[in-house]
């Protein structure tokens, strides 16, 4: 049987995979390959010289062929990182996006003392999760329709010690609520794609990731619709809806929150590419 070395292993893989058309070939290749022996990129080319034993041969032989049916790195690995922090992922979420990011950020900006906070369709828990993490002092429900992903959600609340200060709900937005509960913000990443631009998405998210979570009916506005119409009732006097909404999406979500009178104000935000991707909407106070 042939002795295989980090290095030589790793150049296989990423040749291997570039020739079954994956963009990402080397570094999908160190991933893997890191995964299987627990070591960061950076130590794999530290140790390149060093002969990899066969009972790993043979789970990473295993990760190569899953990943040239084009399952997920992060659905291999079970792992993502997001805003620094590594989160537990598998096929029952969404794999967190670094366009998420912003919205995070954005909600950090918007800080007050004590704040309650309602994240729908929480998935993997990144957002309040990260946002539990950087706010101490602030409270959280945490939702989601599938129970995988509230299950997957409050493992990575566990892991990073804010279990405590999230209460985890199975719901379809707001039908486990009634009004008098409020929320300071209601943070979201609905799903926001349109059914007949899915078939036309990579393999990796169109044949893995939940349908559910990207899938936003025939005009990519479903979800986005039901939470503009009622997240207001369930917001504090200036309280704020924050979500993420998708590619050229700016001008209607913009359009919709401006008819509502029950918004006062809304600014958009871009993500890191300069693209619009999140609207932050302010409700007015009661009583005018």
């Amino acid at each position: 049987m042939k002795i295989w070395r980090v290095m030589e292993l790793i150049n296989w893989t990423a040749d291997y995979f570039k020739k079954n058309g994956i963009q990402s070939a080397r570094l999908d290749a160190e991933l893997l390959l890191g995964h299987i022996l627990n070591k960061s990129r950076l130590q794999l080319y530290m140790d390149f010289d060093r002969i990899v034993a066969k009972e790993y041969l043979a789970r990473y032989r295993e990760l190569i062929k899953k990943r040239v049916e084009r399952v997920p790195i992060a659905y291999l690995t079970n792992h993502k990182e997001f805003m620094s922090l590594s989160f537990y992922v598998d096929e029952s979420v969404l794999i967190p996006r670094p366009e998420t990011e912003v919205l995070v950020e954005t909600v950090l900006k918007l800080q007050s003392d004590g704040s309650q906070v309602l994240d729908l369709g929480t998935g993997s828990g990144a957002i309040v999760v990260t946002l539990a993490k950087q706010r101490a002092d602030w409270k959280f429900v945490a939702t989601d329709i599938s129970p995988e992903a509230i299950a997957v959600a409050k493992k990575n609340a566990q892991r990073y010690e804010v279990a405590e200060r999230i209460i985890f709900l199975q719901s379809d937005l707001f039908e486990s609520f009634d009004e008098s509960m409020k929320f300071d913000y209601i943070v979201a990443n609905p799903p926001y794609i349109s059914s007949n631009e899915i078939p036309t998405l990579m393999p990796e998210i169109r044949d893995y990731e939940p349908r559910i979570a990207i899938d936003g009916g025939p005009t990519g506005l479903n979800f986005i619709d039901r939470l503009v119409a009622e997240a207001p009732k369930f917001l504090t006097e200036n309280g704020q809806l924050v979500f993420e909404f998708g590619y050229q999406q700016d001008d209607t979500v913009g359009n919709l929150i401006q008819s509502n009178p029950q918004y006062t104000d809304c600014d958009i935000i871009k993500d890191y590419a300069g693209i619009e991707r999140v609207v932050v909407a302010r409700v007015g106070s009661r009583g005018g």
